[in-house]
């Protein structure tokens, strides 16, 4: 590539661009890396230089050409984004630092490094799509010319391609880039799977060949006297589709029958219907494979028809119908959408953005603060292929395949989603987990005091909805520790004879809280609430020596166990809780208690509080400072579980006699083992879940009566004392 080949694209496609920027970035970055080679012994210049005749193809505007030219000169050369603003504008610079900016960190893991790195790029595009067209340049020419690298640096730049740059060049619509990457990556990472089928494609290359020419012909011919005026092309289908076809249906090469696609080119989508309705009254077509992206598009703008038919000599052909336009958008994805005054850019950002459609993946990046997390709460929305919703005003919306009635709420808005109660579909309620088929129509229900719950991240599909609702919830549970945090501190000061109202009013907890490094009180009790610092080592700076010294009977303390004890004339417990397992407040499994009985809290670090029954033997040799004093909550809510061990005469109807007792005392048993043991006797375990102790001890209670029942116990993982 030339620098007059790029002027010259550039010309073809914008008349009045200002070529003056692309040809200043070029003998700047000529004299940045002079000197400097590629591994296969080229001038480094000829990789900026393909690049940006890349981004020509593309059609872009000259500000992305020249940073194009530029993307390497800030990493490789000891260029600073001043010297470019100097140069070249803000604009520019900007893009150059964002395309620098993406992937210079460094990182513990290889698993880490990836998401981090793709997290930056989505916030890369949101503030300019622009960067991240580069990055897809820069690395589509680097696989271009991956032959001069080690076989393992192959492989691991390919397995990052086809994770992440593949899947955001088909959502900004450049499916041709898409495919490219793909079938490169598909070389390196599949070596002989890819040579094998090569050859085998190549073995048919000439028939194929001619069967292309002469069935475009035929197309055309039969269309064009049917009043459809068109142009026909031919080809195989690139390599990985294939390839990824074989192993989702199990199939041989020879076995994929529709190795060959048409494109046909009509002038107005009135052509399209009527070409498909010509081609299906001539040649048999597989209903099921009809697809019409022209009325319902895909999410990156992508239109055309698709269907398959048997063609000339019985052989299985795929047509995608289309006008020119939709090719454009096809072939160009988002640039085919822009406008450009004397070559530069005409759209807002604000504009560039609505053409993207990846304002979930931006919001996703955003919100989730953990780099894998957020990678997991996105891939699928960028590799599940597409259904379509309709709103009751007939809006479309369009998900990944798999998306749940839940996901269709959140798509609406994010707190029709929080308060969303139930959905109809097509008329008819629907539970939360129904899966959203194209087509439907979807009318969501909602209640100003209904909240996410944590089941909700086993039903939603999408980035948006799974990230919405984590941060709710976390938004929940902060708000739970806080709570908690606050009660201790109020609680310790007020037991060692201080005025906690009075320490918040003028100012000194806030103090505290900044000297360990938190903005606000809040954040400093959550801290309290989550085992990340001690309330005694704050304590301590407020309340002067001689608070410590004696306790109220007299008893030097400690600072842990004076802290979690009962607030004076407030309440009997500085920590209720209400049964529901969360991030705050977790149950010990070695005791596994259940409301009703006597229980005792632990600080954990970084867990929150766990729950033990206050004989368990495993708090009782924990360190007594760090347990809290805690009840349950006279409104205690959600189910717990119990184990219960029966011995009973091995005997005939006995389980349905236990099962009896189960429905009267209102028990569900969530699982069941028996066994033989010796004398004709059988043990029986259940687990079961309950509400609280009395419940189950009523239900243990009758089980004693039933006849053949020799004992009944409580099981323990852990022998309490």
């Amino acid at each position: 590539m030339r620098l007059n080949d790029i002027l010259d694209r550039v010309g073809n496609y914008t008349t009045d661009a200002d070529i003056d920027v692309i040809m200043r970035a070029y003998v700047f970055s000529a004299k940045a890396h002079a000197g400097q080679l590629r591994k296969s012994g080229e001038p480094y210049l000829t990789h900026p230089l393909a690049v940006a005749g890349i981004l020509t193809e593309w059609k872009m505007d000259v500000d992305t050409i020249a940073t194009g030219l530029l993307h390497d000169t800030m990493e490789d050369c000891l260029v600073t984004q001043t010297d470019i603003d100097g140069m070249f504008g803000v604009e520019v610079a900007e893009l150059v630092e964002g395309v620098t900016k993406i992937g210079k960190l460094e990182f513990r893991s290889k698993e880490e490094a990836q998401a981090e790195n793709f997290r930056k790029m989505v916030l890369a595009m949101a503030k300019d799509v622009r960067v991240i067209l580069v990055k897809l340049a820069d690395r589509l020419h680097n696989m271009r010319t991956m032959q001069h690298m080690r076989a393992d640096r192959r492989k691991a730049i390919s397995q990052e391609t086809l994770d992440i740059f593949a899947p955001i060049a088909n959502r900004l619509g450049l499916s041709k880039v898409k495919q490219e990457l793909e079938d490169l990556c598909f070389q390196y990472l599949h070596e002989d799977v890819h040579g094998e089928m090569t050859r085998k494609l190549t073995a048919g290359a000439d028939d194929r060949e001619q069967y292309i020419i002469d069935t475009g012909k035929l197309l055309e011919d039969g269309l064009g006297a049917n009043g459809v005026q068109c142009t026909v092309t031919g080809r195989s289908k690139h390599l990985f589709s294939v390839y990824r076809k074989m192993l989702a249906q199990n199939l041989e090469f020879e076995q994929v029958h529709d190795l060959l696609a048409f494109r046909i080119f009509v002038d107005d989508i009135g052509d399209c219907y009527t070409a498909l309705g010509l081609i299906h009254a001539k040649y048999r077509h597989f209903p099921t494979k009809l697809k019409d992206y022209i009325s319902h598009p895909k999410s990156n703008g992508y239109q055309s028809l698709h269907t398959v038919v048997i063609g000339p000599e019985n052989q299985q052909i795929e047509i995608q119908i289309r006008t020119q336009a939709m090719h454009a958008i096809a072939e160009n994805g988002i640039a085919a959408h822009w406008r450009y005054k004397e070559g530069h850019l005409a759209l807002s950002r604000e504009d560039v953005q609505k053409v993207t459609k990846l304002r979930e993946l931006f919001e996703a990046a955003r919100e989730v603060e953990d780099p894998q997390e957020f990678l997991e709460t996105v891939k699928v929305d960028l590799f599940a292929t597409e259904a379509f919703a309709f709103t009751p005003r007939g809006d479309v919306k369009f998900f990944p395949l798999g998306a749940t009635a839940l996901d269709f709420a959140y798509a609406i808005h994010t707190e029709v989603g929080n308060r969303c109660t139930g959905v109809k579909v097509n008329g008819r309620m629907v539970p939360l987990k129904y899966e959203l088929k194209s087509g439907d129509t979807v009318e969501v229900l909602t209640r100003d005091d209904q909240r996410p719950s944590r089941d909700w991240l086993n039903i939603a599909r999408t980035g948006r909805a799974l990230s919405k609702i984590r941060r709710e919830i976390r938004e929940d549970e902060r708000m739970k520790g806080r709570q908690i945090g606050h009660n201790l501190l109020e609680s310790e000061v007020q037991k060692h004879g201080g005025n906690f109202k009075k320490l918040l009013k003028n100012g000194e907890i806030l103090a505290q809280a900044k000297e360990a490094g938190f903005r606000k009180e809040e954040d400093l009790y959550l801290a309290f609430a989550q085992g990340r610092i001690t309330v005694n080592r704050v304590l301590h700076n407020l309340l002067p020596p001689e608070a410590f010294e004696k306790s109220d009977d007299g008893e030097a303390t400690g600072g842990f166990t004076q802290l979690f004890q009962r607030i004076r004339r407030k309440t009997e417990s500085p920590v209720l809780i209400n049964g529901v397992e969360d991030v705050m407040v977790t149950y010990a499994q070695c005791c596994r208690p259940v409301p009703g009985e006597s229980v005792t809290g632990y600080v954990t670090r970084g867990r929150g509080i766990t729950v033990h029954l206050s004989t368990c033997s495993q708090i009782l040799a924990m360190d007594a400072e760090r347990r809290v004093t805690v009840q349950w909550h006279s409104d205690t809510r959600g189910r717990h579980s119990g184990e219960v061990r029966i011995v009973c005469s091995d005997q005939m109807g006995m389980l349905a006699e236990i099962g009896a007792v189960c429905k009267t005392t209102g028990i569900n048993v969530t699982q069941m083992e028996a066994h033989q043991i010796e004398d004709n006797k059988a043990e029986i375990t259940l687990e079961v879940s309950i509400d609280d102790v009395r419940q189950l001890n009523k239900f243990m209670s009758q089980v004693e009566r039933v006849s053949g029942v020799i004992s009944v116990d409580r099981v323990r993982t852990q022998s309490q004392m």
